[in-house]
């Protein structure tokens, strides 16, 4: 436990260089660093819970012919809501009746999730690497419902409306966001969104973007 609260400290430390970091040679190295310090948490948790399993099916008299695994299940799908104070996760889970407050695990980061909801005989994870906005680690937590599992993020800026909830979200919304200089006409800028969307869409998208009068050249 010790080693895993060391390394959640260095990350903390390490978020906040990369968050500083103005050269981008620097942005990639931290992000690197970053990215190791995650896996390498991760990675003691899970050893430590195969311990723990190990060690509860050995006291309950579990012997030798005994094959029961515990399987992994990620969380994929999750619905969100948000208040000028947190952002909302819900993960809807199915027989949570067998599940207590204590195997429930959280750790937070300021631009990062990771929760484990624990079964009897499967791990359910929800890991979000990059959160679209920054975080107050400390002011987080994780509620059972009867139905699901509440993630209350609680936001660094106060009143600011998150319009995702990933980094890669935002980017994906960003992309397709008109650029308009001052001098620039706001249907080119429009026209020019139209025509990236029908270069990168699929044959439906170009289709209805046609129907529209847009060439794509």
């Amino acid at each position: 436990q010790a080693n895993v609260d060391e390394l959640r400290q260095d990350l903390a430390e390490v978020e906040q260089f990369h968050k500083s970091a103005t050269r981008p040679k620097v942005q990639e190295l931290l992000s690197k660093k970053v990215d190791q310090l995650r896996r390498d948490i991760l990675s003691l948790e899970k050893a430590a819970q195969g311990a723990k399993a190990t060690s509860s099916r050995t006291s309950n008299g579990a012997g030798a012919g005994d094959n029961t695994q515990i399987y992994q299940e990620n969380i994929t799908n999750y619905a969100w809501d948000q208040s000028d104070k947190f952002l909302k996760l819900y993960l809807t889970l199915g027989n949570l009746s067998v599940v207590s407050e204590s195997d429930i695990l959280a750790d937070f980061t300021n631009r990062s999730v990771t929760v484990k909801v624990q079964f009897p005989k499967k791990t359910c994870p929800l890991h979000i690497a990059r959160l679209c906005e920054d975080i107050v680690p400390s002011d987080c937590y994780c509620k059972k419902k009867s139905e699901y599992v509440l993630v209350m993020l609680k936001k660094a800026k106060v009143g600011k409306t998150w319009l995702t909830v990933t980094e890669r979200e935002k980017k994906a919304k960003e992309k397709y966001r008109p650029n308009l200089d001052a001098n620039e006409d706001p249907s080119a800028g429009i026209t020019k969104m139209l025509k990236n969307m029908y270069d990168e869409g699929d044959d439906e998208m170009k289709r209805s973007i046609s129907k529209l009068g847009i060439s794509h050249r």
